[in-house]
């Protein structure tokens, strides 16, 4: 789902979080230092550990504190506590095997300090700061996935998803009738409806903009209107889907569309439907 674009020297993003999204400057990390990526890739979902998450009274430390994705998503965490150190440190704290899975080691507190860490195997794995132990989030993997005549979809919770577990799923769909590469700018119409496929049903359309070779699109549980943001990179990485309508249980349909390839429509119209189930 992911292509490689980094070299032994990584360049990565200073860090402005603003409804999600994340810009890319030149700052940079040598591999073995702030990173373990084997091989090194650019990353598709953000984590933020927060301004004041030193702190015992701040109501998160890592955000979001716990998000379900692919197989084979690249996270990125990234150190915006200015003046504090921290890490990201697979397990929970004290265990025999914390650390094991992966370690970003100390984030520098005087720069914005970035981990990346691809999950390649399906499961739930907890994390911890080893220097703020009281703090543990989560991430939870799925190898679940559906193809269709055009495109493959990756779900983050499987096709069934479980409001009360998990408030969170990332959707990853990958074009697989396109010759696509990382830079080409791709136009995806990403259309859901709630319990029929009628434009009554219709509850969300949009066009999403990105460049890659898939679309990773979050969708959130919501109880306000619905909103989406993103990418979490200059132009790539994960959109975000907030929506009024994933609160309770329903099935829904999701249309994927190729509307445009480096600006253009293409020939012929290159389309798929897929399920989505929500339980509470």
């Amino acid at each position: 789902m992911h292509n490689n674009r980094l070299s032994t020297v990584v360049l990565i993003s200073a860090v402005v979080i603003s409804t999600g999204f994340i810009t890319i400057a030149n700052v940079s990390a040598q591999l073995g230092s702030m990173y373990s990526m084997q091989p090194a890739e650019w990353p598709t979902y953000a984590v933020s550990i927060i301004p004041g998450a030193a702190q015992r009274e701040s109501a998160f430390h890592y955000y979001p504190p716990a998000i379900a994705v692919p197989v084979g998503t690249n996270v990125a965490w990234f150190n915006n506590d200015a003046g504090q150190p921290h890490t990201v440190t697979s397990g929970l704290p004290g265990a025999s095997d914390a650390g094991s899975m992966f370690n970003s080691g100390v984030m520098p507190a005087t720069a914005p300090g970035v981990y990346q860490y691809t999950f390649d195997r399906a499961g739930d794995f907890a994390y911890h700061c080893i220097i703020h132990p009281w703090r543990v989030a989560a991430v939870s993997v799925n190898d679940a996935f559906a193809a269709s005549n055009n495109f493959e979809l990756a779900y983050g919770t499987g096709p069934v998803w479980n409001l009360t577990k998990d408030f969170r799923t990332l959707l990853i769909f990958t074009p697989t009738t396109l010759p696509l590469d990382s830079f080409t700018p791709v136009a995806y119409n990403i259309s859901m409806y709630k319990d029929g496929t009628s434009a009554d049903n219709k509850v969300f359309s949009r066009i999403f903009a990105t460049t890659g070779v898939d679309l990773p699109l979050e969708l959130i549980k919501g109880s306000n209107d619905t909103r989406s943001y993103g990418p979490d990179f200059s132009g790539t990485g994960a959109y975000h889907l907030e929506g009024s309508f994933l609160n309770d249980s329903a099935d829904y349909a999701i249309t994927a569309e190729i509307a445009a390839i480096n600006g253009k429509s293409p020939d012929s119209q290159i389309m798929d439907e897929f399920r989505l189930q929500t339980v509470t």
